[in-house]
């Protein structure tokens, strides 16, 4: 049996009473207030209770060990920065469960202190969803009118109503999910579009960097990529420059496509030297240029367009040409489209499944995905597709959970923004919370694993890590996150969160210095046995004996 199989199905067995007790306080499950029209359909699931945890009564088990790495770690940046990172401006906290029926805090270093997670933000999104949308749901996108259909002739307009989707495909063909639409009101006898195809963004907001993020210059990178209440891979595009013969053109391909910009593509293949490939959008243009060497294989290269929603209309458009659907009002943005309700119909539908986001979210850690899924549950849970939404989201999440969400500052999914705040304590509560559900298999196969898969790929790869941490990455400039779950030698599962500030213009220092501190502790915390605890230690006495998994 697997450690990743094993530990769920402890799991399972540690949090079941408390999971069935918590059910039956709350009386069953609550009421669900009607979807908006263009939404994640759902299920609220019942309110979890997880006891809160118990101070570890042996002092200085982990803590001393983590005292030391975390002083050399912080030692060794300073040599690398010149002495400008420090013990004064680099901030590490640290919190560290160990999960069960008594639950215990095992390492508790700076536990509340409020500091930017990065990426790690995003467990937070995730969990969020998992908790107040439940497993199985979806996104659904309608597609709807009030005119009459007659001899193929759709004699008025046709709305779309946004539900947030981010139109997602692991491998960037996004298009065909949209093809699904187009056939299905061929299907339903649609052949003209006598009015416009009306994108209705309801009240998701226009698409606009968010507050905190990078600076403008990098706006074109496909990390910052806009969220809006219609998107299609997220709002990214996806560019694979094939060479040719020395002296010719390589072939650009873009995806999804029709982008609904001009293209500037122009690749020349070379006999040797390196890849020189530059790639961008703006309002006005897609640009793929540069050099590519013959005999390599393909170069990919994504990024992100400047307007989702635009970029939502070009590639459906297109789908609905393709199969034979003219539209000859062309397509327009509205908000609020109000149809008569007596004589309205679905002719399509967009269904996208949720639970495929967790793990190009949490594992690949997709910045645009993170973030539609936000302002979905915002959209879902409010009525508001806004950031202000999103938030309101996660507070009831968190209040479900049982959770504090005193300090907590998110005004992204992602954790790009700067202005995001969380404490270390207060992501091991959340997973530990979300472990004690039914959703905690989805949440463990959605983080990268040391080793094996997603951002954790290349690092942790030996014994004893390797297939052993389950966790999310973060980094942002002076910020290094890595929060998640060990499973140790001797069977515990525990819930760790260790965040980093440090000064955000020292380059070099998350590689060099903080990843590898963070790899340690984890090795601490998989190989270090449980420490037995006799009645005279857990109030003072003398100290518990070191046990052997052999001895458990």
């Amino acid at each position: 049996m697997t450690p990743r199989r094993s530990c769920l199905l402890l799991l399972a067995g540690l949090f079941v009473s408390s999971a069935c007790s918590a059910e039956a306080s709350a009386g069953g499950k609550e009421s669900a207030p009607p979807a908006a029209t263009g939404s994640v359909h759902r299920s609220v699931a019942p309110r979890v209770q997880v006891p809160q945890p118990q101070v570890d009564p042996r002092e200085g088990a982990l803590n001393s060990a983590f005292e030391t790495v975390v002083a050399e770690s912080i030692s060794r940046v300073r040599e690398l920065s010149g002495g400008k990172a420090h013990a004064g401006n680099v901030n590490v906290a640290i919190s560290v469960r160990e999960l069960g029926p008594r639950p215990v805090e095992l390492v508790a270093r700076h536990p509340d202190r409020l500091q930017r997670p990065a990426s790690n933000m995003k467990l937070v999104t995730t969990a969020a969803a998992l908790v107040l949308l439940g497993a199985n749901q979806e996104f659904l996108t309608p597609f709807e009118s009030d005119a009459a259909l007659t001899e193929g002739v759709l004699r008025g307009d046709l709305v779309a109503r946004a539900s947030g989707d981010p139109v997602w495909h692991p491998e960037g063909f996004a298009g065909e999910r949209l093809r699904t639409v187009a056939q299905q009101l061929r299907d339903a006898g649609v052949r003209r579009i006598a009015g416009a195809l009306v994108l209705d963004e309801g009240r998701f907001p226009a698409p606009a960097p968010g507050p905190g993020w990078p600076e403008p210059s990098q706006h074109w990178s496909d990390y910052c990529a806009l969220c809006a209440g219609f998107s299609v891979q997220g709002g990214v595009i996806w560019a694979e420059v094939t060479p040719g013969a020395p002296g010719a053109r390589a072939r650009v391909s873009v995806r999804p496509a029709p982008h609904g910009l001009r293209s500037r593509y122009d690749v020349r293949t070379t006999r040797g030297g390196g890849v020189d490939v530059r790639v961008g959008a703006t309002g006005s243009a897609v640009t793929v240029k540069g050099s590519l060497p013959s005999g390599r294989e393909p170069f990919l290269a994504t990024f992100s367009h400047p307007d989702p929603v635009d970029y939502f209309a070009s590639v459906l458009a297109e789908e609905l040409s393709a199969v034979g659907i003219a539209i000859e009002g062309g397509v327009v943005r509205r908000r609020g489209v109000e149809l008569d309700g007596e004589r309205v119909r679905t002719l399509a539908e967009l269904r996208s499944s949720v639970d495929e986001l967790y793990r190009p979210i949490n594992s690949e850690s997709d910045n645009s995905v993170a973030d539609q899924l936000f302002l979905a549950l915002g959209h879902t849970l409010t009525g508001e597709g806004s950031r202000e939404g999103g938030r309101e989201a996660v507070k009831l999440a968190l209040e479900r959970l049982g959770v504090s969400a005193h300090g907590l500052e998110q005004v992204d999914g992602s954790g790009l923004s700067r202005h995001d705040r969380i404490s270390p304590r207060q992501v091991t509560a959340l997973l530990e919370a979300v472990l004690a559900g039914d959703s905690r298999e989805l949440l463990f196969d959605s983080l990268a694993v040391a080793g094996e898969s997603g951002t954790l790929k290349d690092r942790m790869g030996k014994e004893p890590t390797r297939g052993r941490v389950f966790a999310k990455t973060g980094w942002i400039a002076g910020t290094s996150a890595l929060s998640g779950v060990c499973l140790t030698l001797d069977g515990r599962t525990l819930a760790f969160s260790i965040l980093v500030d440090y000064p955000p213009a020292l380059g070099g220092m998350n590689t060099r210095g903080f990843k590898p501190m963070q790899d340690e502790l984890c090795r601490i915390l998989v190989t270090t046995p449980r420490l037995a605890v006799s009645p005279s230690a857990a109030t003072g006495g003398e100290s518990g004996a070191w046990l052997t998994a052999e001895e458990r």
